[in-house]
């Protein structure tokens, strides 16, 4: 399983700078020495598959709506502000944040200062296996000091016209007081009480500094209080997204129930509708992380700034035709980080395949490549987003990896029984050997997840210890062991042995791999990274392909600083291995060997009666040294020595450590994770690209209304004791109301009581 430990990095000084923000995102900037490679923008390491496209029309962007209109009839007196004309802009600079997780800059002898990407939220850098978040708001503060539970005053100063507003409905929710707006525009405020007892602010923008401040108040209210309804135009979805802003900068994926009520422990009086809140968090993220189109206009730049920084990196697209120059429909692409791709070489040839969906305003899948270092843990490799998963796709996406990832000559790629993954490697099995530019391995083995083989035939048969079983079948490592659990299997079942046997036994059982698998079983590694990505997954694209960047630069550091820890103590090997050597080692003290041949390695050992195991021990394994196999299968599984070579190396003194594949040293680990990443350049100094401008496709627009589940969801979701939901007519489980079997009867039933 995996071990929850995850993506943090060391910290280096870096050299503060002072810039402009960026208008997409509030996101701090800061200065390095700019030293990176000329920028490839999607050249080299890039292949362009595109055809203009015709945009869309662009909604522009709404000023604040007014809640009310002027009301002419109002007689109080109008009157003048003395200073309200400034520039309708003003640039504002901040000081950077440090943030120390790169390399050294490749090119020394460039002096020029340039800011570095910086991540829009710390949950982009912070530790999401436990789901550990930072509620805490870091966004810009408010000139004043003024809080909801005061009276205005005159000489009250705010940064802009928003706080000004956001202050007026605080107070008025605060005071259960409503409002009306009586002159609204880019230098002045003038609001009033809803009932005309006299309650007014007026505010302007001052020319002098550029601060919006109060300049006329009459206050407190004199009327009777109000009491806001859930529709009440005060408290609108662009107040609500203030007020949870910084619950959704800590978790993008946050429940509306959870802002629901967090809305309700600030507003005691307050019920927010399910969709104001909704429609909150999607403002809240299209603020902090940028609008959903600009997010795919963005896109080629980001990957040609992410190119120029890290010219290792491999990025592929396929864009579609629409008929109008400079323009293109999205469709695909794929990328994969240089230190991935090069720290891949010292990890095991095993690569896990999945994918999942995309949430937000455009529909799609991610589709992601996991490998496993030499502590058995996720080690991302490569990634695409797609339209959707199919043959085309994921054919798409595995000659992407074996064209930029891998050079090794054998790779297994473990994956669930999908229909398009199955489909996609036979065509690459397929592949003409005689063609040169073939990019096929010389050994391609695909091997099924063994949860997933074992989950379809549960779906079938509805045979709890038939998937138990199964999943034994799988894991075992002799083939008498296997043979003895199949045959019991076409016993229970025939059927399902007939249709078990019918599956290639080296794609699913174990006993049968060959060692190609390394004893990985599963695709569990790549599903918790999938968890790990759930709140990137609720971004715009860029902020999505921006959240993966930055939690591979933490998780690279942390990896490359406990590994280097462990050198210094000593340790030779990975944790991972240690542990199954050591519990083989203990095993092996009972164990009777007998010499065969010195020459060759050949010993006899007989392991010790157990009652307690279900074979009962006192078996006998023949161990060859030399051939590198012992009977037992696990050493040729694991590449790791079993018990029983452990008892023949002791036999003859000889270092047992020797035989632990390379491929679980420490020095390995650390090769896996010394590639750097570099900085990114900050948004303002992402040069244009030599690529037509994106537009998300119009059929990938998801429909309005609330999102049907995305997740197919099967007895995998629910744990072995947990009560499984029942459906309402019946009360049978394994169904629901909509899909009851028993749906018409339980409707005459009801309509005869009637």
């Amino acid at each position: 399983m995996l071990n929850a430990a995850e993506l943090y990095v060391e910290v280096e000084p870096l050299t503060v700078g002072i810039v402009m923000q960026s208008p997409r995102v509030e996101r701090i900037a800061q200065s390095l020495p700019e030293t990176l490679t000329p920028v490839e923008e999607c050249g080299p390491s890039t292949q362009v598959d595109n055809i203009p496209y015709v945009p869309s029309e662009h909604i522009d962007d709404i000023e604040f709506s007014e809640r009310l209109v002027v009301n002419d009839d109002y007689d109080m007196d109008e009157e003048e502000d003395d200073d309200y004309d400034v520039e309708e802009e003003e640039e504002e600079e901040e000081e950077s944040n440090e943030l120390d997780c790169w390399g050294d800059m490749p090119d020394a002898d460039n002096r020029q200062t340039v800011p570095i990407l910086q991540p829009p939220s710390q949950s982009f850098l912070e530790n999401t296996w436990d789901d550990i978040h930072d509620p805490s708001y870091d966004g810009e503060m408010c000139i004043t000091n003024w809080d909801e539970s005061q009276e205005f005053q005159k000489g009250l100063q705010f940064s802009d016209k928003q706080e000004v507003q956001h202050a007026i409905m605080l107070y008025s929710l605060k005071h259960n007081q409503a409002y009306k707006v009586k002159e609204s525009n880019k230098t002045k405020l003038h609001v009033c009480c809803i009932n005309l007892c006299g309650w007014r602010v007026r505010a302007c923008k001052r020319s002098k500094h550029g601060l919006w401040e109060i300049t006329k108040y009459n206050g407190p209210h004199t009327c009777t209080h109000d009491t806001f309804t859930p529709n009440s135009t005060v408290l609108d979805s662009k107040f609500i997204e203030r007020e949870v802003r910084h619950l959704v900068q800590g978790d993008h994926s946050i429940k509306i129930k959870a802002l629901q009520k967090e809305i309700k422990h600030l507003h005691k009086n307050y019920d927010a509708s399910y969709y104001k809140v909704w429609d909150a968090r999607r403002k809240a993220i299209v603020h902090l992380f940028g609008d959903w189109d600009e997010s795919y206009h963005l896109l080629p730049k980001f990957m040609a700034a992410l190119i120029e920084s890290n010219p290792s990196s491999k990025v592929e697209w396929k864009t579609l035709n629409t008929g109008v120059i400079g323009s293109a429909y999205f469709h695909r692409v794929f990328w994969a980080f240089g230190p991935s791709i090069e720290g891949f070489k010292h990890c095991r040839p095993v690569i896990s395949i999945d994918a999942t969906f995309l949430y937000g305003k455009y529909k799609g899948k991610l589709m992601i490549a996991m490998a496993q270092d030499a502590n058995n843990s996720v080690y991302p490799l490569a990634f695409a987003v797609v339209e959707e998963e199919s043959q085309s796709s994921w054919y798409w996406f595995l000659d992407c990896i074996k064209k930029h990832v891998t050079t090794l000559d054998e790779i297994c790629i473990i994956s669930d029984r999908h229909t398009g993954i199955m489909s996609a490697i036979d065509a690459i099995l397929a592949t003409d050997d005689e063609d040169d530019d073939s990019s096929r391995p010389p050994n391609l083995y695909h091997r099924f997840c063994i949860r997933h083989v074992a989950s379809n035939f549960n779906e079938r048969y509805h045979d709890k210890q038939l998937k138990n079983m199964i999943k034994k079948a799988g894991g075992v490592n002799q083939l008498r062991k296997f043979d003895t659990i199949m045959e019991a299997i076409r016993k229970l079942n025939p059927s399902a042995g007939k249709r078990l046997d019918d599956i290639p036994r080296e794609k699913w059982a174990l006993a049968h791999d060959g060692g190609r698998r390394y004893g990985a079983t599963t695709t569990n590694l790549v599903e918790c990274f999938n968890g790990v990505l759930k709140g990137a997954r609720n971004l715009p694209i860029t902020a999505m392909m921006e959240f993966i960047f930055f939690k591979l630069v933490k998780y690279f550091n942390d990896r490359r600083n406990n590994i280097r820890a462990n050198l210094e103590e000593g340790q030779v090997y990975s944790k991972h291995a240690m542990d199954i050597f050591e519990k083989y080692a203990e095993k092996s003290l009972l164990h009777i060997v007998t010499e065969v041949t010195r020459e060759d390695g050949t010993f006899s050992v007989r392991t010790p009666m157990n009652p307690n195991s279900i074979n009962r021990g006192n078996h006998i394994q023949i161990v060859k040294l030399l051939d590198r196999t012992c009977s037992c299968g696990k050493w040729q599984l694991y590449k790791i020595p079993c018990s029983h070579v452990i008892a023949s190396c002791r036999a003859i003194s000889l270092n047992a450590y020797q035989f632990i594949d390379p491929c679980y040293k420490l020095t390995e680990h650390l090769a896996s994770y010394s590639p750097k990443f570099y900085p990114i350049k900050d948004v303002l100094y992402w040069q244009e690209p030599d690529f037509p401008k994106l537009y998300a496709h119009p059929n990938m627009t998801r429909q309005r209304g609330r999102p049907k589940s995305t997740r197919l969801r099967n007895e995998m979701d629910w744990r072995e004791n947990q009560a499984k939901p029942k459906c309402g007519l019946c009360h049978q489980e394994g169904h629901n109301r909509r899909k009851c079997p028993n749906a018409n009867q339980a409707s005459s039933s009801n309509a005869a009581i009637n």
